[in-house]
This record gives C-alpha cells, sequence and structure tokens, in this order.
C-alpha cells in the first residue's frame, strides 16, 4: 500500500525533529520503504511519500512522531489513466 504523510513541526520542535526524521530514514520500520520525502513551505512542513504492507505497520512510528510533529496519514491509489 502507498501512504502519504503529511508533517508539520510542533512549536519548538525543529532540531528534535530533524532528529527523528533522520532516524527514521536511516532505519525505517521493518516492512515499510520510503520512496520520497519533501521539505515543503506552506501549512505542512514535510510530505513522506512511502511503501506499508498495511497501516498496521506504519503505527507506531506515526505514535512515536506526536512527541516532535503532527501529521496526517492518507492512503493513495494509482489512477489508472
Amino acid at each position: 500500500m502507498l501512504f502519504i504523510t503529511c508533517v508539520r513541526v510542533n512549536s519548538g520542535m525543529v532540531e528534535d525533529a530533524k532528529k527523528f526524521g533522520d532516524e527514521l530514514l536511516k532505519n525505517p520500520p521493518t516492512g515499510v520503504k520510503f520512496l520520497q520525502v519533501y521539505h515543503t513551505l506552506g501549512r505542512y512542513d514535510a510530505i513522506w511519500i512511502y511503501e506499508a504492507e498495511d497501516a498496521g505497520v506504519i503505527i507506531d512510528f506515526l505514535h512515536q512522531s506526536r512527541e516532535v510533529s503532527t501529521t496526517e496519514t492518507r492512503v493513495a491509489f494509482e489512477r489508472e489513466m
């Protein structure tokens, strides 16, 4: 399954969020493959695009991210053209 997570860093947590993100990308959870990570301007500070077998695989790291950020995650489906 393809997931897209929009990340907003909590106030005063930029350095901690950077450390969390760096560690997550170096050592992704088993069954998670990050495809793209973007830093963005506007409502969100980053966008994570990744694959995982199911939502259960991503729950732990999304809960851990709550200390440094607020996230919104969506399942994405490819549109056939």
